[in-house]
């Protein structure tokens, strides 16, 4: 399988070989101001399975694990195109909306649903979990 995906204007752009790790929602408080919305939609691979090609700009934050976490995102147009954690070394997190085509998206899990909003209803009938699931 490969996906491909980048920002709105077009500059910072990847490849994704290979299946997903997982994919999911996350309902983090980080994830929903930086989404606008309830939650940011993932898909977690090997870092050694994605090329990125463009400019990144980045921010540094400790996510809902206490760990910290990175968000990449364009320096042009400011999209947030993808993730690391800490708490999930080896691995980048592809955010959903950044794909091209949205179909390979398939959300399994819901993360930090402590944090859910009661409006956003989107991870039902998906594995929930209040935090991070246990490795």
């Amino acid at each position: 399988m490969i996906m491909t995906g980048g920002c709105a204007c077009g500059a910072l752009r990847y490849r994704a070989e290979g299946e997903p790790l997982l994919q999911g929602l996350c309902h983090c408080r980080n994830c929903q101001r930086v989404s606008g919305a309830g939650h940011v939609g993932f898909l977690c691979l090997p870092e050694r399975a994605v090329t990125v090609e463009g400019a990144t700009a980045s921010y540094s934050l400790t996510g809902g694990s206490g760990r910290t976490a990175t968000r990449y995102f364009c320096p042009t147009c400011h999209s947030g195109v993808f993730g690391r954690s800490e708490v999930m070394p080896g691995q980048i997190n592809l955010y959903a909306g950044s794909l091209d085509d949205l179909s390979w998206f398939t959300p399994a899990i819901a993360v930090f649903t402590r944090s859910r909003p009661a409006w956003d209803t989107s991870s039902k009938g998906l594995k929930c979990f209040e935090t991070v699931p246990s490795a």
